[in-house]
């Protein structure tokens, strides 16, 4: 198939398809042997790995590539000059020259992909609203795939009432809290629902001004917040059940109107916590669970074996996203999770020594270049 002709094929799933089992994994086949065939690097890891088209049959068979390859590799089907966009991890922990490099040859997929998921979590009713975003805008930091996803939000459903205009409140490297403080006292007086988007770490910096200068605010009913990321190491550690009490403190946003997303520059599709006043638990117990849209599925591996574990056990994601047809559909990531029914309770980033089987992989990888 061609790149537009399987384009296609992944949009209609993506606009039409459920969770039938079976299409996702005649589709998967599809996106794995047009991936083999142009993507050198990922074809010569797969024949090392004995895996090719005419011997998977299943999507769970198709061999993953861990994000420290997206590093190291150019991971695409295309020529990478040919990319509409190029998406680096946020390179914080490692230095510049370490940050995974995602090209994207198809915006519309990874904008569909963008808003499908997004749309029933955090506008289920489908209704512009004021949106305020504590990131930097697009042409600050235009390599943040986050970046494009908010922005790709903001386009669709941000909306100005009452002189209360969507905008970007980390501008210029610093937090414009003194602005967006004024913006949340608008809406206050408006009576307007309002929505709110941008990192854990943004939000904490926001909720320590607002400590200091003894600022708070009761948004309307049914305003909501989208944090995503963690701030451990950046700031001061906030625990989440602690960082609820202080949206609904602060900003009077009830925790079961803040939604977590989870995302990563290798991927093209989002995972999130809840729908706005309705939170995903675990049926064991309270604590959240993040879900895959249809066109993901989502496994958790045995750090060592890269066996998959068996339900409420602990190992590290491994997604498969269908909207990530110009690179890889298969990402082993280093973060660690809970096995949980159609999704997983996310746990953090993995330790050195529990990616051992990461190791393996990309050893493998780079031995088949």
């Amino acid at each position: 198939m061609t790149a537009s002709e399987l384009d296609e094929e992944i949009l209609q799933f993506i606009e039409h398809g459920d969770q039938d089992d079976e299409a996702f994994n005649r589709l998967a086949l599809k996106v794995f042997a047009y991936q083999f065939e142009r993507n050198g690097a990922y074809r010569n890891f797969c024949l090392k790995r004995k895996r090719t088209p005419d011997t998977v049959s299943h999507w769970t068979e198709i061999p993953p590539v861990p994000t420290q390859a997206f590093k190291v590799l150019d991971l695409t089907c295309e020529l990478p000059e040919r990319a509409e966009a190029v998406f680096l991890s946020s390179g914080t922990t490692q230095g510049e020259g370490k940050r995974s490099k995602h090209f994207i040859f198809n915006l519309r997929l990874y904008e569909t992909s963008v808003l499908k998921w997004f749309e029933p979590h955090l506008l289920p009713k489908r209704q512009r609203m004021p949106i305020a975003v504590l990131f930097p805008p697009p042409e600050e930091l235009p390599t943040s795939s986050l970046g494009h996803m908010l922005a790709t939000v903001m386009r669709e459903w941000g909306a100005d009432e009452q002189g209360l205009k969507s905008g970007w409140f980390i501008r210029s490297n610093r937090l414009q809290a003194e602005e967006l403080s004024n913006w949340l006292k608008r809406a206050e007086e408006n009576g307007k629902s309002v929505m709110l988007l941008g990192t854990s770490f943004s939000f904490v910096h926001f909720l320590d001004w607002c400590a200091a200068n003894g600022r708070s605010f009761k948004l309307p009913f049914e305003s909501r917040l989208m944090d995503t990321g963690g701030f451990k190491g950046r700031s001061r550690e906030v625990p989440r059940d602690e960082l609820y009490r202080l949206y609904e403190k602060v900003l009077g946003i009830p925790k079961d109107w803040c939604v977590n997303e989870y995302g990563m520059a290798e991927l093209s599709s989002q995972f999130y916590d809840g729908i706005v006043g309705t939170p995903y638990f675990a049926p064991s117990n309270q604590q959240r669970i993040h879900k895959p849209p249809h066109w993901v599925r989502t496994r958790v591996l045995d750090p060592k074996t890269l066996d998959e574990v068996e339900e409420g056990e602990t190992g590290l994601l491994c997604h498969y996203d269908l909207a990530n047809r110009g690179s890889v559909i298969a990402v082993l990531t280093e973060d660690l999770g809970v096995k949980v029914r159609d999704g997983f309770l996310l746990l953090g980033r993995a330790m050195g020594g529990e990616l051992r089987g990461c190791s393996v992989l990309i050893d493998e990888l780079l031995s088949a270049q």
